[in-house]
């Protein structure tokens, strides 16, 4: 059954690791409990083809599978997207405050009755039209380094997003990595619930064929009907148990309910690596700080409060512009006689005009001084803030290469005990055939066979997810991970 599949390859992955044995010795080792129906129905999901769509869907999903689908259609990754996007908007408007400012304008106009004459400057009362052209332009020279600090912004702040829609897909791929190890569970819960329902049953059956004889009492038939109806209920509830997995994997998917999800199968000999990817916390920790998202994204926070505050300073010191202009116009007025053509008046009447000018903050209520503070107290913060994340997921490395190793070591603590356990099964079986024990003992010695199997089963799933989260602080994000 798939569940004795799962077990026997990581059985022979943990020995592996332990040194006990060699790869062809630890898989034949643990391939020996299994019936060859059992060894041909191994199901596995590990990576494999990459989905980018759903109308490319594999016919079977892989883990890798689920994950790229999981990123690909996750709401929140668009709307990371999103904001990702605003921020190289601001960084290219950042960028464009280093260029001048030019603006252009015209007007047109009638003055009807009494008006100025714009060529005399006199009141008039007649009709003129006057038209009017303008050109300028404004260039900071100096403003404290505003436009520098506010592009390294804009830049830092590109580079954040970067880092921010990495640590979401990540936390995407682990949802699903965890949704999916447990339906991986589930699936073996329901095997061994199975196996055990078909053994009870066959046990009724011998049990009601030596009540006939005499060799048995129709009160151990009742015990074991009993025990086949509490062992049916059993299956039922891990059913739906793997059921209510398969929607929590869909959901961390965002894939759609009413589909099927058919997964892959591989051989055993690529399922399971033993071991591989072991490493020391110390090490790991250090190293991470160079690669890891969270860290590189606490680094970035502190950079941007830098410049935030770097821009907050030079705020006091005085801003010096230049300016530039030019204009002309025409003027059509009524009561002259003739009025100069459109091109002569517009050549005579141009005007230039040039300046620089300074700007001194002397008081302003002591706005600038109070930005100080408050930046020099947001770039407090933010190194706080960076200062518990690395507390925090150093922490998470070690626990996690902690629970790997533990995990390993209590899945050959259960191989162990499950392989003692199907010997004393077998021979506690007999011993129930020949008259030489109880139903209920029979019962408790099947009952701890198959707390024994789901607990073996329970530590090598934790094994392959913790693994997964250590190659992950090693720098391999989990969509790159074989």
């Amino acid at each position: 059954m798939r569940n004795n599949r799962y077990i026997g390859i990581m059985t022979a992955g943990a020995v592996l690791a332990a040194g006990l044995l060699t790869p062809a010795g630890a898989w034949a080792q643990y391939r020996r409990d299994l019936t060859p129906d059992q060894r041909d129905s191994m199901v596995s999901m590990e990576p494999g083809t990459e989905v980018q769509a759903r109308q490319e869907s594999p016919e079977v999903w892989t883990l890798h599978d689920c994950m790229q689908y999981a990123v690909s259609h996750s709401p929140e990754m668009r709307l990371q997207q999103a904001t990702n996007d605003d921020r190289r908007i601001d960084r290219r408007e950042a960028a464009f405050g280093f260029l001048p400012t030019i603006s252009a304008g015209t007007s047109g106009s009638f003055n009807f009755g009494r008006g100025i004459d714009p060529e005399t400057n006199v009141y008039t009362n007649t009709t003129t039209f006057s038209n009017s052209y303008s050109l300028s332009a404004d260039l900071d020279l100096f403003n404290g380094f505003s436009a520098v600090n506010s592009f390294r912004i804009a830049k830092t702040a590109v580079l954040l997003g970067v880092e921010e829609e990495q640590i979401k897909k990540d936390e995407i791929c682990l949802s699903v990595i965890q949704a999916y190890y447990n339906v991986l569970y589930y699936r073996g819960m329901v095997d061994l619930a199975r196996e055990q329902l078909e053994e009870s049953r066959k046990t009724l059956e011998q049990a009601k064929t030596q009540a006939e004889l005499g060799l048995k009492s129709y009160a151990d038939v009742l015990q074991i009907e009993s025990d086949v109806a509490a062992k049916d209920f059993n299956l039922t509830q891990q059913e739906n148990t793997l059921e209510q997995g398969i929607l929590t994997l869909k959901t961390a998917m965002y894939y759609p309910f009413e589909e099927e999800l058919p997964l892959a199968e591989v051989e055993p000999s690529v399922l399971f690596s033993a071991f591989s990817h072991e490493g020391n916390a110390d090490s790991i920790a250090a190293a991470a700080r160079n690669y890891l998202p969270a860290f590189k994204a606490e680094d970035l926070k502190v950079r941007s409060a830098e410049f935030d505050l770097k821009t907050a300073k030079w705020s006091l010191v005085p801003y010096l512009y230049a300016q530039g202009g030019y204009n002309t116009g025409y003027v059509f007025d009524r009561s002259y006689a003739v009025n100069d053509p459109f091109w002569t008046q517009m050549n005579e009447k141009q005007g230039q005009y040039v300046g620089i000018g300074i700007s001194i903050p002397i008081f302003n209520g002591l706005y600038k001084y109070n930005q100080i503070a408050r930046k020099r107290n947001a770039l407090a913060t933010a190194e706080a803030n960076r200062d518990i994340k690395y507390q925090q997921v150093e922490g998470e490395i070690r626990r996690a290469v902690q629970d790997m190793r533990g995990a390993a070591k209590q899945f050959i603590s259960a191989d162990k005990k499950v392989n003692a356990l199907v010997l004393s099964h077998e021979a506690n079986s007999r011993k129930y055939e020949e008259g030489l024990m109880t139903v209920i003992e029979l019962q408790t010695s099947s009952n701890s066979l198959l707390e024994a199997r789901a607990e073996r089963l329970n530590q090598g799933l934790q094994y392959l997810l913790k693994e997964r989260v250590v190659m992950y602080y090693k720098g391999i994000t989990y969509l790159d991970q074989e």
